[in-house]
């Protein structure tokens, strides 16, 4: 999540939060609810998750169109754009046609991206590129098939100059609709969401930097043709995320970096048909790395399923802009937030404490009777005390004044 600095670090600094601290989200009964969720700031906004069918990519050269797998399932037909006054017969077809889900490596896998050629680089599924004018047409009629059972076609006509040309109608033709998605009216998105069959445009995404993960509720396709909905976590673009298992959560730490978007996923949590309830996968941790370069360390601790969707977690921060917030395990600060005397416990003979602020600047120095420090005088914010040993070796840990 970008972060506006103000002229001090450490009037931002006092707003953090460092150690261990629990949190939960809700996705509501059914999972119906997504949750965009900031580690700094905690959730940033929960939202219906039943109100679109397709999501539109709002970046300058994108045009993925996502699909709402919960409230509707997406197949090809066997008809392409000249054939939209031709009635689309359904019977049998849908055990036969090509059925298209999002793909879960990257925001940029729409259902409707599929390409019908794959050696054809034009082809961007929904419709072709024309490298001259540089507008995408389209191309292909698909069938929606909403929970109810009843079915539209749809045909994207277009993505030129920043809008996307959207057409639906029955299957027999009737009751056509129109409707366009312009890039241009969602500031900060990643996508614009549409709701098929009451033709609106839904504003229901936060700023692109105020969060790091979603948590949702989608469908993947377990299986060759089984299709199942699960519940976890994507997160987003910019963000990367280390997934370390086998390694007891109190010591584990990050290694490899990766960015696609499923990297937390479902698979956290493991049903137990004994109990009819959720266990939480031991020995699983997540680190993740925001935009700005902090780094959180996220452990799922409970699951409660679809009565509520309550999904329990701790968090922690442990570095800030690539500074750790605990360095030297010979070296223990307390209490740590203060806003008077810190308490120091090191492994070595003392020579000095020293006491920095975010920009490197001494702000405190202390060469005697080194088992505490006074910082009552200090601003609040956070800084950095660095002890070195009479042989000449130094530990540091970040400590944080708050008044």
């Amino acid at each position: 999540m970008k972060r506006v600095l103000l002229c001090s670090f450490g009037l931002l600094a006092s707003a953090l939060t460092f150690g261990q601290t629990s949190d939960m989200v809700s996705l509501g009964a059914g999972y119906s609810n997504e949750s965009y969720y900031s580690f700094e700031n905690g959730e940033v906004i929960n939202v219906d998750n039943q109100n679109w069918h397709l999501a539109f990519d709002l970046s300058p050269f994108g045009s993925t169109i996502r699909l709402n797998r919960k409230q509707a399932e997406l197949y090809d037909s066997d008809q392409m754009v000249a054939d939209w006054g031709t009635t689309i017969d359904t019977t049998g077809q849908f055990t036969v046609w090509n059925q298209h889900i999002n793909g879960y490596d990257w925001w940029s896998e729409g259902a409707m991206d599929a390409a019908a050629d794959g050696s054809n680089q034009l082809d961007l599924g929904w419709g072709d590129y024309n490298t001259v004018t540089h507008q995408i047409l389209g191309s292909r009629i698909f069938v929606l098939k909403f929970t109810n059972g009843d079915c539209k076609k749809i045909v994207i006509e277009s993505l030129i100059g920043g809008v996307y040309s959207i057409k639906h109608a029955d299957l027999d033709g009737s009751n056509e609709v129109i409707q366009t998605v312009t890039k241009s009216d969602y500031s900060d998105r990643h996508f614009a969401y549409y709701h098929v069959l009451n033709n609106t445009v839904e504003d229901r995404e936060p700023s692109n930097d105020s969060w790091e993960i979603v948590f949702t509720n989608y469908v993947l396709e377990l299986a060759p043709n089984y299709y199942s909905g699960v519940t976890g976590a994507s997160h987003n673009s910019g963000v990367t995320v280390s997934k370390v298992s086998g390694v007891p959560v109190a010591t584990s730490t990050y290694n490899t970096w990766d960015t696609t978007i499923n990297t937390i996923g479902y698979d956290w949590k493991v049903f137990d048909f004994a109990t009819f309830s959720y266990n939480i996968v031991d020995s699983l941790s997540y680190f993740i790395q925001t935009e700005d370069g902090d780094i959180w360390k996220l452990i799922f601790t409970d699951f409660e399923g679809s009565a509520n969707g309550n999904i329990h977690f701790t968090k922690e921060q442990i570095e800030y802009a690539g500074i750790p917030v605990y360095e030297g395990a010979n070296l223990e600060v307390y209490p740590n937030p203060t806003n008077a005397v810190l308490y120091i416990n090191y492994a070595h003979d003392v020579k000095s404490v020293t006491i920095t602020d975010m920009n490197g600047q001494l702000v405190l120095e202390k060469t005697v009777n080194i088992s505490s420090i006074d910082v009552s005088t200090l601003e609040e914010g956070i800084y950095l005390l660095r002890v070195q040993s009479q042989s000449g070796q130094s530990s540091v840990k970040r400590v944080v004044i708050q008044h």
